[in-house]
Formats: structure tokens, sequence, C-alpha cells
């Protein structure tokens, strides 16, 4: 196809894009040119044989013919020649079913479609509305930038957007919602397109897995395992915002907890903060922030909710800085750094025990002057199955995207990106299984602190002169089981911290704190020789 050919009842005027089974271009009605009447004489002698045959209308009612110029259309060409299944077909005909049903300001309006024979080819066409403007992608790509008021005042509107189709029955998926798909029009507002991988939610949860459509870097987990839902869209529109704020693919973007990280990259107003935390959540369920209640909050209609601001630092800062916060989940975070920092709270309360538990593994010895503590290699509270099941989800998986990633065609850095979580998990699943393998001994004596830990892989050794060791206290670990932190001593020594006894109980850590300090309290009274 080319600009200038006639396609029914339009003339094409210039391609828009083009995927692998369909074609989309800018065209206008035929008989708004004035070669249509030239054309039509043609056709009567003969001259136009070639024309295509219109075969059937899903609609039947004809654009109106009677105004000297009419509004550009877009048609939609699908060309069954160019596919080797019938998915594709099924997908088009769907988004034009979807887009006939579909009535809002920021989508869209459905024409009419219908069914061509071509040179030998089938074509089926959709008709739709022109949007003028420019996609959100281009506009970045192009080196503009937006303000913070203007990313909220179009999220707000794709909420908005996402509001309407979600309270449709049943309500209506988009599944691709990224920069690609939105057009920012001259007026500086948003218009959602590109239907073509709409699904209905309750196609979508009764079956799962068939089709995987959306762009890498803006759909969720449950939309790759073929589970999408009205939240998955939530997440694609915040993902979008992301990429607006930094000019970056939400997948090239740190992260943690298997959530984007913005901490270290933006600061960012309470009501977009609040929005962007909820709706980048990895777990659907957390995205419990509705499309209407998001508009409203980003409008400033509705107030942040109060436990968003308690958990963010700039709390206690004025007024004025109050809109420069860090996002919802970056405060979280915070929060559990400073926690796991310090040690553990409530310690001028804590009552030593007298003496190790009846059951306890720990072996401890006097040395005259100084102290032998060892703990044995085996079973430990923590060390369990139950302990060591996150690192192999967590490799479960990052195995699950990496294969995901490559079965999408997706750029290379996407499949790249998993190597630091393969490194995390693998690190996690070893410190995890290593208390069941591993003898750790300590040597407390007027020469210095020893650590040894020996396995059948290997053996390792940490040795500091008495004057390089500091006082022993019992902290939070960063291992978490149960929803509760493992505790675990921490040994001043030399620049840093020396660890031990991680999954201990409470008694017996606490125990060896006490025997620990007022062994090295004693050690280092003893005169020097």
């Amino acid at each position: 196809m080319n600009p200038g050919d006639i396609i029914g009842t339009y003339v094409l005027d210039r391609r828009l894009g083009k995927g692998v089974t369909a074609s989309t271009w800018l065209a206008h009605l035929a008989q708004d040119t004035p070669s249509a009447a030239a054309g039509n004489e043609r056709s009567e002698n003969g001259a136009a044989e070639n024309q295509p045959e219109r075969i059937s209308a899903t609609h039947p009612e004809s654009p109106p013919n009677n105004a000297p110029t009419s509004p550009p259309v877009v048609l939609k060409i699908f060309d069954l020649a160019e596919t080797s299944s019938w998915k594709p077909l099924d997908q088009f005909k769907r988004e034009a079913e979807i887009l006939r049903t579909l009535n809002h300001p920021r989508i869209p309006k459905y024409i009419e479609s219908f069914d061509l024979a071509q040179g030998g080819h089938f074509e089926f066409v959709l008709v739709m509305q022109y949007i003028e403007g420019e996609t959100i992608e281009s506009h970045v790509s192009s080196g503009k930038k937006f303000t913070e008021a203007h990313i909220e005042q179009m999220l707000a509107e794709l909420a908005d957007i996402l509001a309407y189709i979600g309270s449709l029955r049943p309500p209506i998926v988009h599944r691709d919602i990224n920069p690609r798909n939105l057009i920012l029009q001259p007026d500086g507002h948003v218009a959602l397109v590109d239907f073509s991988g709409v699904q209905d939610a309750i196609r979508s949860a009764l079956y799962p897995g068939a089709t995987l459509v959306g762009t890498a870097g803006y759909i969720p987990v449950e939309q790759v395992s073929g589970r999408a839902t009205h939240r998955s869209d939530l997440y694609g529109a915040a993902a979008t915002a992301v990429f607006m704020l930094t000019g970056r693919n939400p997948a090239e973007l740190p992260m943690r907890n298997l959530k984007i990280d913005l901490s270290g990259l933006l600061y960012l107003s309470p009501g977009l903060a609040y929005v962007l935390g909820n709706w980048l959540d990895p777990d659907q369920d957390r995205r419990f922030l509705s499309a209407a209640k998001a508009a409203a909050i980003l409008r400033g209609e509705e107030p942040v909710p109060t436990a968003a601001l308690a958990s963010s630092p700039s709390n206690a800062r004025s007024s004025e800085n109050t809109r420069n916060i860090e996002s919802l989940q970056s405060s979280r975070r915070a929060l559990i750094s400073h926690i796991l920092s310090e040690p553990d709270t409530g310690r001028e309360s804590v009552d030593y025990p007298a003496e190790l538990p009846s059951d306890s593994r720990l072996e401890i010895q006097p040395l005259d002057p100084g102290l032998y503590i060892k703990l044995p290699r085996g079973k430990r509270a923590g060390s369990s199955s139950g302990f060591a099941f996150f690192p192999i989800v967590w490799l479960g998986f990052v195995f699950f995207w990496t294969t995901m990633t490559l079965r999408m065609r997706a750029p290379m850095f996407f499949p790249l990106f998993s190597i630091p979580f393969w490194i995390a998990g693998v690190a996690m699943l070893k410190s995890f299984l290593k208390p069941s393998i591993t003898d750790t001994e300590l040597f407390i004596t007027p020469d210095g602190l020893l650590k040894k830990s020996s396995s059948f892989i290997s053996n390792s050794a940490q040795q500091y002169a008495i004057s390089d060791v500091g006082t022993a206290k019992v902290q939070r670990s960063s291992v978490q089981l149960n929803n509760r932190y493992l505790k675990e001593l921490a040994i001043e020594a030399g620049t840093g911290t020396l660890t031990f006894g991680l999954g201990l109980s409470d008694r017996e850590l606490y125990y060896l704190e006490k025997r620990i300090n007022e062994e090295l309290e004693k050690l280092k009274k003893l005169p020097r020789e």
C-alpha cells in the first residue's frame, strides 16, 4: 500500500505505523478530494479495474459525504496473508468490537469496520477517530521534559480512562499501557490508543496464559504469567509515569525487593509518591488504590492517606519542603534500614539469663584467662527448610523472569538485568545453608580474638588483637523468617564487625553477649607483658 491508494471509501495519506500483521494509516474520505470525481469517471471508462471490492461492513452507517472536508481518520489494516494463525485476526476483530462499545473523550471513537478483497488478498479494516499529537515516547526521546505537575495531570487523566474501562461489565483490561500508546495532544492532555491487546477480565481469568501481550518494563508479574487484571493496567500506568520522570525504561532502573527503586533518583510530591508506591507493588493484591481515588489524590481533591505521610522522613520538615519527599516505598525501606542498623531496642530492660538452655548445642569452656566458644554444624533455629525457602523462591522467580524475557525476544539488556539477582539469590542460599555445614569457633585470649569456620567445602579464619576488639551486642540481622528478623551477635573488631550465631535463640545470644563482654573486660585489665 502507498499514499494515494483507495481503501473502501477512504484515501490513504501517510503511514503512521507498521506492525507484524497490521499497518496504521492516516486517511480521509475519497469524496473529499478533487480527484475523487475524476477517479469515478476513470472507473466508468474501465481504467480503474483494480479498485478494491468492498465485501461487507460491520457498521451499517457510512461516514458523512455532504461536507466538503471531513476530519482525518485512522485506518488500521490487517492483511490475512501476513499471519500464519488466526489468533492475530481474533485480536484485531476483538479490538474493533471493544472500540464500538467504548465512549470516552480520551479514547479514539470507532467509526466503522469492513472487509476487503484486493489483489487476491483479504484485508480487514478498522476505521477510527484520528487523535492529533505525538506519543509520550517520541516526546521524551526528542529531549523534551515534563514538569512534575504536568505528569500528575496526565497520570490523573490516564487514571480516569482506567477507571472508566474498569467500571464496565465485564471490566476491560488494556494489557499494554506504555509510552507508545499514550498520545500527548496539543492542548497538553493525553489519550489512550491501541486496544489490540485488549481483553475482558473474565476471559483473562478463565483462560490464563493464552497470549502474552505487553511491553517489557511495563507489565507486572501476574501479566507475564498470563493472568492480567484491571490492576495490571495500574502497574503499566505507574511505570509509564516513571518513564516520564526519568526518561528511561523502568526495567533499566535499580530494583529492591522486586520493586522499582526510585529513592536515589527522584524527589516526588506526596500524592504522586503515594500513587506510584502503591501501583508499582509487584504483588497485585497490594495495588489496592483504585484508579478513581488515585485521580482525586493527584488532583488534590482528596488528601494523601495519613499513614503514607507518617511513614515519610519529611514529616518533620516545613510545609515548603513537604512536597519534596521520596516515594512511600523508599520511606519504608529507610525506616527498616534504620531499625536494622541500630542495636536491638529495649536493651536496658533485658534480663540476661544466668545459664544456657539445657538443650543448647553451644559449647563454652573457660581458658583461664580467656574463653572458648563452639557452635557445631547442624540444624539450628532458623536453618530449617522453611528458612531456605525464600532464596529458592527468589531464584525461581529470577529464572522465570529470565526465560520469559528470552521468549519475548526482549532486548538483551533485559535478561542481563537479572544477573545481579542471580548473584544475590545464590549468596542468600549459600548463607542460609552455611550454618548447617559449618563448625564455628571463637577463641578469646589475651592475644586477641580468633574466629574459625570449617566445613567440607572450605576453611577460614579471622584474627584481631585484643586492643582492636570492642563490645559484643545482639542485633537484628538482615535475614527475615516468618515476618520476623532473626538476630545475631555482632562483635566490634578492627574497622568492621564480626558476626556470630545467626539463628540462635534469644536466650543463647544474650547469654553469649554477657559472657563475652565480661571476658573482654577482664582481659583488657590484665597487665601487658
